[in-house]
């Protein structure tokens, strides 16, 4: 018995001619793909490839956004004629807001570190960090980003500041110096607070190693091994004895 092939029931094969024309008879459903160590490909459309890998992208975003605007605002202000207390204003205020994100915000998202300092009531000042328990938890990539993100403005900052001295341009130093210095504090405290991290989890690991070795001795020791061979070899001598009768 032979069935009557319909054309309706014919199976369509796409190829790559059609693949790439788009032409397929309709809207194709294309499912969408998870980027390893960050967001879902619907979600991961934000800035290149470093930022979609992030495990926070928005985070990263704003890690390297204010700080990259500053500079482009100080570096070409001056092709569109913005006079120096313009530019100085609004550098400052990207600065501002570059500063207290990545002091409170992208630090503790991307590396899992936060600090501050307070002046206590004798003057004195007293630092405070805070980090993950476990620092291997924390994601290679935005850690990366996060350090290269602290690093290479001051390193564009200080380019800047000699370029501005032998150009005798002094009055553009205030902004250099205003952005210099919030960079380093920036740096100075999540440098201290990944080397307090550091120690506390190299303080924790001898804690385990000498907790583990204190029971390593405990259960080599003669008194242990003669209680469990008294204990055990005692019954299987009753045992025998009771056999042997």
């Amino acid at each position: 018995m032979q069935f009557e092939k319909d054309e309706d029931d014919e199976l369509e094969f796409l190829n790559d001619n059609d693949m790439s024309t788009g032409d397929m008879g309709g809207g194709a459903f294309v499912a969408p793909v998870d980027v390893p160590g960050g967001l879902p490909a619907d979600d991961a459309g934000l800035g290149p490839g470093f930022i979609r890998q992030s495990r926070h992208p928005s985070a990263a975003f704003f890690h390297l956004f204010f700080k990259s605007l500053a500079l482009l605002v100080y570096m070409f202000s001056g092709l569109f004629g913005f006079d120096f207390i313009f530019v100085c204003v609004i550098c400052i205020l990207l600065l501002a807001f570059d500063f207290w994100t990545v002091k409170n915000v992208t630090g503790r998202l991307l590396v899992g570190l936060r600090w501050w300092n307070y002046v206590k009531e004798d003057g004195t000042n007293e630092w405070v960090f805070e980090s993950l328990e476990n620092m291997s938890e924390v994601n290679a990539n935005d850690s990366r980003v996060f350090w290269m993100g602290l690093y290479v403005p001051v390193a564009v900052w200080t380019g800047l500041l000699v370029i501005d001295t032998l150009k005798l341009q002094f009055q553009w130093l205030i902004v250099v110096f205003i952005a210099l210095s919030m960079h380093v504090a920036n740096i100075i405290g999540y440098t201290k607070c990944s080397s307090d991290a550091k120690a506390k989890m190299k303080n924790m690991m001898d804690q385990g190693t000498a907790g583990f070795s204190a029971m390593k001795m405990f259960a080599g020791s003669s008194a242990v091994q003669s209680a469990f061979s008294g204990l055990f070899g005692g019954n299987s001598s009753s045992q025998t004895q009771s056999v042997v009768v």
